[in-house]
């Protein structure tokens, strides 16, 4: 009977606010009549002024007037009308040429608007105000004042314009795995003005502050009992763009960049991945399943080189050098000095959390030892986007730069907890021949240290310092305590878990004293369970000091990255997939037809076998190397070699040409020149072999083998005359460093040229063999390699090839 009640009452309810609507609506509809009216009722009135007064020659011009203007309020009807109609067959890429940026609701259909969100920021944003003012004058002032004793904030105000949502995305549980993941766009473009002064004189002013960032917030895990949510997390997967004016004597170049520098690297240390701050709401939950991190995979970057950068420096050139981050990591090339087409060759990797969300950011300075490093370029890469199969091996141009390019290689790296992976990683390891390249991730996860020794009868501030090689991270410091509860998460990259060991060494950050140490062999995880441990006990130091810790060692393997793209135009969600190939290529051997001479450079070049791809990916390259590799060692060498010899009349040349296409570098081997014609006998050759790669609109890149030049006279002094002065310069010179008088020199030196696979058929290989004399130097021949004659030279070929008249020049 009450539930009848209750749903006779909730009728009437929505009978009377329909009768409601319709009552207002008639009031409405009243209204518009009146106005109509009293429109038209003035204007004839007005014309009827207008002929009572005889002003017979305003009242045409008036009538034209009213026409005139109905005939606008027509068109301009019209116009809206067409222009919905027209805008709702607009696709994203023609909103874009009339728009700059679109907010993230409209570019991406599964994010929502929610302006109720952004009604109740409005509402509790002056509360926030008054919050961050507090914090402002009392934690902030206090930890600034301790370097700047005199510093203090003298007006503070964040203005009436609350930050903004543009855009929210709740995640499916398929995706998410017993938890709540929610993305945020988050938008700050307020009228704040904060003013600072030391020593009580007004020195700065913060004005315009504008922020721009993607938050991540987790609610994990679900439970079955209050609070339905066991704790929370919250970070910025990517650096956020900030940007505001700095007035005064702040607003000096230096200074403002020092402050502007500080403010980033605050936030990035505090709320960019791989730092988050956590809470937890139920005891229940362990601290590890909040502030341990649970990376995707591992991002691994080749910068490979870059073309027609700007000109920077005086000398017409620039000294270019680039840094590339992912959230807080941050890893930067070396510097290439006066070269505006450098080549880096340099490695990298990042932990990936979210490969979706995840961006990838770069910059190119060039480098200043006097002034501010100048930039020049810029750029963001969404990682999902380049690690796609034939999508990870692109040329980026450089935004906020007049011109410029930058070539960039990627890889994806999966997780992976079985130890038989290791074999294929060391080998890949090897291949590449890369000091930095790491073959597993170590995820550490730091809870608790017990009894740590006092320093001068006080308890310390430790922090712990966890070191891999050359990897080196930090713990928070904990204040005034002997029994520190961290519960901090790290991932370190290994380079060789068979070798490497961890190091964990704990400070007191007041005098530097260690006061506990701990050497972990991360081999010794290899026996246990899934190569991880939970929560074990380790002595520290040789006191009674314990700490404790979890550790999981994770073999980087390389993965397919596959997105669901069934519709680029439509703008649908997204899902992005991790599925490792388990199948095993078959490597088998292809037949080559190589051009054996200069001689033979007319003649066309063989079609590619069809079975061969044509965009291999990354991992597809790798397993062909690691077939290579275990055919090598199983005595099936792929190496070619000619078995039969002409003797030629300027003699013969022997190479191995090879192409690594995981290093994208040319590998070429210069063994041994046979048969070099003695023209006079008393004048014996002294040979060696100059190299020349060239290709149009590139550089020329030089090599040349052993020598012997003005050694071969001193020693031949030497010999003869037995003069002591020479005897410490000689004894210098290593024996193989030189040859002399030998028409059939040995010279086993290999060269390598960083090329890119795509570039590779646009390159000659010109090989001089010169007699360097000092008085009677000369050319005995020369050899010309056209690439694009040569196919599948990512196995060895190895061949002899004979020495013709010299027709490049030198």
């Amino acid at each position: 009977m009450d539930s009848l009640n209750a749903e006779t009452g909730s009728t009437g309810a929505e009978d009377s606010s329909e009768s409601d609507e319709i009552q207002e609506t008639k009031k409405m509809s009243t209204r518009d009549i009146g106005i109509r009216f009293a429109k038209r009722a003035a204007l004839f009135f007005l014309g009827y002024a207008i002929c009572y007064l005889n002003f017979s020659l305003i009242l045409p011009l008036l009538t034209i007037c009213t026409l005139v203007w109905f005939e606008t309020q027509d068109k301009n009807k019209m116009r809206k009308i067409s222009s919905k109609s027209k805008v709702s067959s607009f696709r994203k890429k023609d909103l874009l040429k009339v728009v700059d940026e679109l907010p993230s609701w409209v570019t991406f259909p599964d994010r929502e608007r929610a302006e109720w969100l952004n009604e109740i920021i409005i509402q509790i944003w002056p509360s926030i105000c008054l919050y961050i003012v507090k914090l402002c004058r009392t934690k902030l002032q206090t930890k600034i004042k301790k370097k700047f004793d005199s510093f203090r904030f003298e007006e503070i105000d964040f203005g009436k314009s609350p930050p903004k949502i543009d855009g929210v995305k709740v995640y499916n549980r398929s995706i998410t795995k017993d938890s709540i993941i929610i993305d945020f766009d988050v938008y700050y473009d307020g009228d704040c003005d904060i003013h600072f002064s030391m020593s009580g004189a007004q020195i700065g002013r913060i004005k315009d502050f504008q922020v721009g960032a993607e938050l991540r917030l987790v609610l994990k895990p679900l439970m079955i009992k209050m609070p339905i949510i066991g704790g929370i997390q919250i970070f910025f997967l990517n650096t956020p763009d900030i940007n505001f004016e700095l007035d005064g004597i702040s607003g000096i170049p230096g200074f403002s960049y020092f402050i502007r520098q500080k403010i980033e690297e605050r936030i990035t240390k505090k709320l960019v991945f791989p730092n988050k701050i956590t809470k937890r709401f139920s005891k229940s939950v362990e601290a590890a399943e909040l502030k341990a991190l649970e990376p995707a995979g591992v991002l691994r970057v080749h910068v490979f080189e870059a073309k027609d950068l700007e000109r920077k420096d005086v000398t017409g050139k620039s000294d270019p050098y680039v840094i590339l981050t992912v959230g807080a990591q941050e890893c930067r090339t070396p510097v290439i000095k006066r070269e505006l087409n450098p080549k880096w060759d340099y490695w990298c990797e990042f932990v990936i959390l979210d490969p979706l969300g995840q961006h990838l950011h770069f910059k190119m300075f060039d480098q200043d030892d006097l002034n501010e490093d100048d930039f020049m370029g810029s750029g963001v890469i969404e990682i999902h986007h380049v690690v796609k199969e034939g999508e990870n091996d692109k040329w980026f141009n450089l935004d906020n730069a007049k011109h410029g390019k930058i070539h960039l290689r990627f890889s994806w790296l999966g997780l992976s907890a079985d130890r038989e992976d290791l074999n294929a990683a060391s080998v890949e390891t090897k291949l590449l021949k890369v000091a930095d390249i790491s073959m597993g991730l170590l995820t550490i996860y730091l809870d608790t240290a017990q009894d740590l020794q006092r320093v001068k009868s006080k308890k310390p501030d430790p922090y712990a310092l966890l070191t891999v090689g050359k990897k080196q991270q930090k713990s928070k410091v904990k204040k005034h305590t002997c029994d520190p509860m961290w519960e901090q998460g790290f991932s370190i990259l290994v380079s060789n878990p068979q070798t490497d060991t961890l190091n964990l060494a704990i400070f007191d950050k007041g005098s530097d004293t260690k006061l506990g140490f701990l050497n972990y062999v991360i081999q010794d995880l290899f026996t246990a369970p899934d190569l991880q441990i939970s929560k074990e006990e380790f002595s520290v130091g040789n006191g009674s000091g314990k700490i404790v810790l979890s550790l999981q060692l994770r073999i980087l393997t390389n993965d397919q990255f596959e997105l669901d793209d069934s519709d680029t135009e439509s703008d649908n969600e997204t899902v992005g997939t991790l599925s490792r190939n388990q199948s095993t290529r078959s490597s088998s051997k292809r037949h080559r037809t190589v051009s054996a001479s200069s001689n033979a450079s007319n003649s066309s070049p063989p079609p590619k076998s069809p079975t061969s791809p044509t965009n291999p990916t990354f991992g597809d390259l790798i397993e062909e190397e690691l077939a290579k590799e275990s055919s090598v060692l199983s005595n099936n060498s792929p190496v070619r070699s000619s078995s039969f010899r002409v003797k030629h009349e300027l003699g013969q040349m022997e190479l191995t040409l090879q192409y690594s296409a995981p290093r994208q570098k040319l590998i070429v081997t210069v063994h041994k020149l046979i048969n070099i014609p003695l023209k006079d006998p008393s004048n014996i050759p002294d040979p060696y072999v100059k190299l020349k790669l060239t290709a149009p609109g590139t550089h020329r890149i030089k090599n040349k083998t052993k020598c012997a030049g003005t050694i071969n006279m001193l020693k031949k002094l030497y010999l003869e005359t037995k003069v002591p002065f020479l005897l410490p310069w000689l004894s210098r010179i290593p024996a193989q460093k030189v040859i002399m008088d030998n028409c059939d020199p040995v010279f086993e030196e290999t060269f390598e040229y960083l090329i890119s696979n795509s570039d590779l058929p646009n390159y000659k290989l010109v090989l001089t063999v010169k007699s360097k004399k000092v008085f009677n130097s000369y050319i005995v021949g020369q050899v010309i390699l056209n690439l694009k004659n040569f196919q599948h030279l990512e196995d060895a070929y190895r061949d002899w090839y004979d020495l013709s008249q010299a027709e490049d020049s030198d």
